[in-house]
């Protein structure tokens, strides 16, 4: 049910009473979904475990209770277990409502494959099954703001901003010897709420004396012109990212990916040329840019290494911090399954390499992912999805890119995921 489910219930095209109920991995601290039915009895709403003692049951206990509900948004929510001798009554509401959403016929097979109920259920009968299945209340709700976003440290004086939105897109806190440098800015919007992070983190005094860019793609580097000028600071990245990020359309034309060539390239043609160069022109990046070459020290940021990935784009770098094998990859290689329509939408983890359709060259982003596997990284801040900071990462990058082998990253192996709890 989940492959269908999951984006049905959360883009609110299944029944009226079905959500996505999102929790925490007990085992990987992954945002773990399921498509649910919501169940009203006595004016609150339930939550029924169909398959008894399952996966998402475990976790909801784990999580304390924290869980989110989604339907054409999403809801912060905490779920209490039911004590077993409470729990009959919320069964006969969950068989009432199926009846009146199937029919007489249908709920009757529900309540047969899910039951075992071969008569009408009497309060007795559903007394003797309520250990068999929880149940928990949902009880606190509110909505999420759209500008909220996670705030975690991912290794020592590494802290990432997000994941946030439909492409889980992420931000880093680095601190230095003297001070902090934020790598890569989001989407133009977003910095305020990137200010906002990092006055959760940073002392009232301070504020980043850097940015480093791992590329000029506009939900990498949208934010950092604004940034720049509220926090004086330079921003630094790679000479061939430059001419793009000061709104060169030669140098546009000659990184595009297949999107860009579909959809971006024929509106600016459109356009005309005054309109285009008015437009490149609003979201330069100035004076405020400097070139940062792989053989050079990140600055501000003794004891890290520029990385050369092109691929995604020709001047696309990560950067790798030896000591403790830290790697921010930025798009060269993520955790969100953005080379499928489904893991798209459903935001599945996921090792995965740039998405095919804004990449300039699926070979060397190939070739880019080997080179970040052969520095075995313990850590893994990428720049779409959860960070990876288990004790098996090395593992898991190495095995993703043994089996991409030499294929494109639009046909991502499944090796390198994990999908525990």
């Amino acid at each position: 049910m989940n492959p269908v489910g999951v984006p049905l219930t959360t883009l609110g095209l299944a029944p009226r009473d079905a959500v996505t109920l999102e929790v925490r991995g007990r085992r990987t601290g992954r945002p773990r979904r399921i498509p649910i039915l919501v169940t009203r009895h006595e004016g609150a709403d339930y939550l029924v475990a169909l398959a008894g003692e399952s996966q998402w049951v475990r976790n909801v206990r784990a999580a304390g209770g924290e869980a989110r509900l989604r339907r054409r948004g999403t809801r912060r929510a905490r779920l209490e277990e039911v004590p077993v001798a409470q729990r009959a009554p919320v069964l006969a509401a969950y068989l009432e409502a199926g009846r009146r959403r199937s029919g007489e016929p249908a709920s009757r097979e529900q309540a047969k494959w899910y039951f075992g109920l071969e008569e009408p259920a009497t309060p007795e009968r559903l007394t003797e099954l309520a250990p068999r299945y929880p149940v928990f209340r949902v009880t606190d709700t509110r909505s999420v703001r759209h500008d909220s976003v996670a705030v975690w440290e991912i290794a020592p004086g590494v802290v990432c901003i997000g994941p946030r939105g439909r492409t889980q897109t992420n931000v880093y806190l680095v601190r230095g010897a003297d001070g902090w440098v934020l790598v890569d800015t989001g989407w133009a919007g977003d910095a305020d709420r990137i200010e906002a992070a990092t006055r959760q983190v940073l002392d009232a005094d301070q504020r980043p004396g850097a940015i480093v860019l791992t590329h000029a793609h506009p939900d990498h580097s949208g934010a950092a012109r604004e940034l720049a000028g509220r926090w004086s600071c330079p921003v630094f990245l790679h000479p061939d990212e430059l001419p793009i990020a000061n709104g060169d359309y030669g140098a546009i034309r000659k990184a595009a990916g297949p999107l860009d060539h579909w959809v971006v390239l024929p509106a600016m043609r459109v356009i005309g040329r005054r309109r285009r160069e008015k437009l490149l022109a609003r979201n330069t990046l100035g004076e405020v840019a400097h070139t940062l070459r792989p053989a050079e020290p990140v600055p501000g940021l003794p004891g890290w290494e520029v990385v050369a990935t092109p691929g995604h784009t020709p001047g696309h770098i990560s950067l790798f911090r030896p000591a403790d094998g830290v790697l921010i990859a930025g798009d060269a290689l993520v955790n969100l399954r953005l080379n499928s329509i489904y893991g798209l939408l459903s935001q599945q983890s996921g090792l995965s390499g740039p998405p095919w359709y804004t990449t300039w060259s699926p070979a060397a982003a190939a070739t880019s992912i080997q080179n970040l596997a052969a520095l075995g990284p313990t850590v893994l801040g990428p720049g779409h999805g959860r960070a990876l900071t288990e004790q098996d990462t090395p593992n898991l990058v190495r095995g993703f890119a043994a089996a991409l082998g030499a294929r494109p990253p639009s046909q991502d192996p499944v090796a390198g995921s994990k999908g525990a709890p």
